[in-house]
């Protein structure tokens, strides 16, 4: 098959899968606490949970990914995730969550990884990194739309309304499935080649550099959970506003995600894209804190829009980073299991997220704003000594770091938070 007509094939199913998403992260957390009387701590902790037994999935489906094809696991996963979506419909308490939650979180958080190592086996070297920031790029304009969408859907306020945005969440989800499907298969990694199974879970440099990252995907969990939530309960601005927020915050990261990029090539580089993100991540949340100074619900909501402008930024750093440590140290023929561990740990701190932001935005206010702010700037501080270790040991196994920055993009990373 022409490579152009696979491309066009992938940004295909990536775009209708960033529009499912962009609609589902825009709403979840108040279609669960309103419209399914699900309270806002028991809500956190069924998210948290069930996200940390499902990123379990993740390096065994990796693993999975080498030795029977990324296209059949990639689609399989993402067509069984809207089949769970649909059951989000049903829930109705904290076990049901807990349970929809667990087999969400294990297919979301395991295709990450695959496809990243399916566009992989399908491009030549010098075109995989331009077709994955392509892909990011298609995804957040389409997540864009999506959230566009949940404006709508947040401001009707109706149960029939939000049960109808879910169902079409699963719809997108089947269908990028099924197209996921009509791209080439990629053969298996060959038996003489494959890696032992646990090959990037003992690398242990990988999994602490990946870890210590892992930490700022909680900007995403503060997108999803804590500002709609924030905003409806210790603000003036309209409700609306999460929305908005999310839409202005796919915009910005689709124009401008692949230049930032640029300059997390190197894996020097992609530490300081870190310590980057950490600071402004920590600026979003104490503007964030001053939306509920006011009583004024214009200032409240350009407070909101100006911190906005921090996340935006903390998010396209991470982004870079997360790419360029990823990339840059994962073995060959190893790919799956590898991306695997990346979206593992990202998938952990992510999962907590729901959990984490609620409490500390709902239940200390201005004050859970600081803290998180302190979580952030302190995720930062091992990095630089992380990623010095995990290079070293890592090119004493064969890993290599690119030799020059090219015009590319980042690796995929969910639009979204990773659960729910």
């Amino acid at each position: 098959m022409d490579k152009r007509r696979v491309v066009r094939r992938l940004l295909t199913a990536q775009g209708v899968n960033g529009f499912g998403d962009g609609l589902w992260f825009s709403i979840w957390a108040i279609y669960l606490t309103r419209i399914r009387d699900i309270p806002a701590a028991n809500m956190g902790l069924a998210m948290g949970i069930g996200g940390v037994i499902g990123l379990l999935a993740a390096v065994p489906i990796g693993v999975m990914a080498e030795r029977r094809g990324p296209r059949e696991v990639l689609g399989t996963v993402i067509v069984l995730r809207g089949l769970i979506m649909i059951a989000y419909v049903f829930v109705g308490g904290f076990w049901s969550l807990l349970l929809v939650t667990s087999f969400f979180s294990a297919v979301q958080s395991s295709a990450v990884g695959v496809r990243v190592t399916l566009v992989y086996g399908l491009m030549e070297p010098d075109s995989r990194l331009r077709v994955l920031a392509q892909g990011r790029v298609v995804q957040h304009i389409t997540y864009a739309a999506g959230a566009g969408i949940a404006i709508l859907v947040l401001a009707s306020d109706r149960q029939t309304v939000f049960v109808a945005a879910v169902l079409v969440d699963a719809l997108a989800l089947l269908l990028t499935g099924a197209l996921t499907m009509l791209v080439p298969s990629v053969p298996p990694v060959p038996h003489d080649r494959q890696h032992s199974g646990t090959r990037a879970l003992r690398d242990l440099p990988y999994v602490a550099i990946m870890g210590s990252t892992a930490l700022l995907s909680l900007c995403w969990a503060l997108l999803s959970s804590g500002l709609p939530l924030w905003i409806a309960e210790d603000t003036r601005a309209p409700l609306w506003t999460a929305g908005l927020a999310v839409v202005v915050s796919s915009a910005a990261i689709a124009v401008f995600q692949v230049r930032i990029s640029r300059r997390s090539v190197r894996i020097a580089g992609a530490v300081r894209s870190s310590r980057i993100s950490a600071t402004a991540l920590a600026v979003c949340c104490v503007v964030f804190a001053a939306a509920a100074w006011t009583r004024s619900p214009v200032i409240a909501t350009t407070v909101i829009i100006l911190g906005m402008g921090a996340h935006i930024v903390g998010e396209l750093y991470y982004v870079s980073s997360r790419w360029g440590l990823s990339l840059g140290l994962m073995a060959k023929n190893a790919e799956g299991q590898y991306q695997g561990v990346t979206a593992g740990t990202e998938a952990a701190a992510v999962a907590m997220g729901p959990a984490l932001v609620t409490s500390l935005v709902v239940g200390l206010s201005e004050v859970g704003w600081v803290i998180l702010a302190a979580l952030f700037l302190l995720s930062a501080v091992p990095v630089g000594a992380l990623g010095r270790r995990a290079a070293r040991d890592g090119f004493r196994v064969g890993h290599q770091e690119p030799e020059e920055p090219r015009d590319v993009g980042p690796a995929e990373v969910p639009a979204g938070p990773a659960t729910p």
